[in-house]
């Protein structure tokens, strides 16, 4: 989103002028980012609980927040039901009833929020941010679902502890490190699962001023211990292959063999703003080190990609007696920039199985759908086995989640969640749904007005009749001469 990267221009008008303790409100959100879903299997819950990242993008506070939402105690209409005739949409919620274990301080600047799911406990959140320290903070939830806890140190502040990605044990000159991390995923949800992490500036030695002496890369470490002794130089995969600039990933998808890597612009101390050199890698997670390039900028060009969802597409058994050459196609979903576009693509050998075809997947796209402008981050809503997938598209430079749907080929749904106001742009960022049966209900987090919106989609057959129901927060205050907020709290 263009405000969410201008960083180093917002900071000089930081409303944070002071020595004085502010931490971020409990009331509110302020520039609201990643986010995620949990509903517990057995529990009174209907509409389940929702964890929200505030990244305090111009410095207001002291720090940023992660909040837990009751979205039954808040008042959501019940999940799945039609739309009633007479019923008054979108409900604002501005009283989000957060209790002081609901809420946690983390360093500013949050990107995406990852959420890991082992069985037979409640889940924990991953939040990376990009202000000092370029911290990973991983949030323990309880099993009321509302009350959080930081798993890395501190009592309500989740800064304390957590683990610097550019303090790497035996690291030298800078490499590696993961500096300004963004985007987070975990592989699996048992013991062994795995946090991957991006980062968006590369890291090298201070001195130099050539990019090939700079790295940028993918990082992953075990979700059950996110702590620094856990991290090591092995868990960074640097991104460059065959000779080629490394650039920088914006988000991860997990697949069944590979990390699918997003190619950004990148920045750097010493060189600025530097332009993607990739807009699709695969990362292997079976092969130390080893990482493909797909090439796709050569078939479709495009400037840069952000988000990336992975599916499997198929599964083929060529001889029965041997499941372990089981052959893995997987459906890519990718967004990108320059121009915004929403780019599908077939990973045919995904597991590198297929007999006679080495371990190398091959890539192709399917199709390009323009999609509105400033393109964030994407959500797979699945029908089901043999339907076709809808996808949710956010754009920061729209109003508006759309709505793409593969049965017809085509956005089928463009959904208003801001006021229209030029002076307030409402830039919805993270996505999350809750998706039951042949109903689904999405999440966007609106970074420009501080609220979150949300989407029901009833009936599946037919998404073109998604409608906001609720966008929860109050409208965060903005000064239009700085564009930033107007740090209306003093204390939470």
């Amino acid at each position: 989103m263009r405000a969410y990267l201008l960083t180093s221009a917002l900071l000089l008008v930081s409303c944070n002028v002071g020595t004085e303790s502010k931490p971020p409100p409990s009331t509110r959100l302020v520039y609201p980012s990643g986010l995620a879903f949990w509903r517990p299997e057995a529990g009174p819950s209907t509409n389940g609980y929702l964890y929200v990242a505030s990244a305090n993008f111009d410095k207001c506070y002291d720090s940023g927040s992660v909040v837990a939402l009751d979205l039954d105690a808040v008042g959501v209409r019940p999940f799945g039901t039609d739309f009633d005739p007479g019923e008054s949409l979108p409900n604002d919620v501005t009283s989000l009833g957060i209790g002081a274990q609901s809420y946690v301080q983390i360093q500013s600047f949050a990107g995406e929020m990852a959420m890991w799911s082992p069985p037979g406990r409640p889940p924990r959140l991953f939040v990376p941010s990009r202000a000092e320290g370029s911290l990973l903070h991983a949030i323990d939830v309880g099993d009321d679902g509302l009350s959080l806890s930081c798993v890395q140190g501190g009592a309500r502040d989740c800064r304390v502890n957590a683990l610097s990605l550019l303090d790497v044990p035996g690291a030298s000159n800078g490499l590696p490190s993961a500096p300004g991390p963004l985007g987070v995923s975990v592989a699996g949800n048992g013991e062994d699962a795995r946090v991957w992490v991006t980062h968006t500036e590369l890291a090298g030695p201070p001195t130099t001023f050539t990019e090939a002496d700079l790295a940028g890369y993918v990082l992953h470490l075990p979700a059950a211990n996110p702590t620094r002794d856990a991290l090591n130089t092995s868990e960074f995969v640097t991104l460059g292959t065959n000779d080629r600039l490394s650039g920088v990933a914006h988000a991860t998808a997990i697949g069944s063999r590979y990390v699918y890597a997003s190619g950004r612009n990148s920045s750097s101390t010493q060189l600025g703003a530097l332009p993607a050199r990739f807009i699709l890698r695969l990362v292997d997670r079976t092969v130390a080190g080893r990482v493909l390039e797909t090439d796709l900028e050569l078939s479709y060009s495009v400037r840069e990609a952000r988000g990336v969802a992975v599916v499997p597409s198929a599964t083929r058994v060529p001889d029965p007696a041997s499941p372990e050459l089981t052959i893995v196609d997987e459906r890519v979903y990718l967004l990108a920039r320059g121009p915004d576009t929403l780019l599908i693509l077939d990973v045919l050998n995904a597991a590198g199985t297929a007999p006679d075809a080495g371990t190398t997947p091959s890539v192709r796209i399917v199709s390009a759908l323009p999609v509105p402008a400033g393109a964030s981050e994407l959500e797979v809503i699945p029908r089901g086995p043999g339907r076709g997938n809808l996808v949710a598209v956010t754009g920061s430079g729209d109003e508006a989640v759309a709505i793409f749907d593969e049965e017809v080929g085509q956005l089928v749904a463009q959904v208003q969640v801001g006021d229209n106001d030029p002076n307030q742009p409402s830039q919805p960022f993270g996505l999350a749904a809750d998706v039951r049966g042949n109903s689904a209900r999405i999440f966007t987090s609106t970074f420009g007005d501080g609220r979150v919106a949300i989407i029901d989609i009833p009936d599946l057959d037919r998404p073109q009749n998604a409608r906001l129901v609720a966008r929860l927060g109050a409208r965060q205050g903005r000064d239009p001469r700085q564009g930033t907020s107007l740090c209306q709290e003093t204390s939470p």
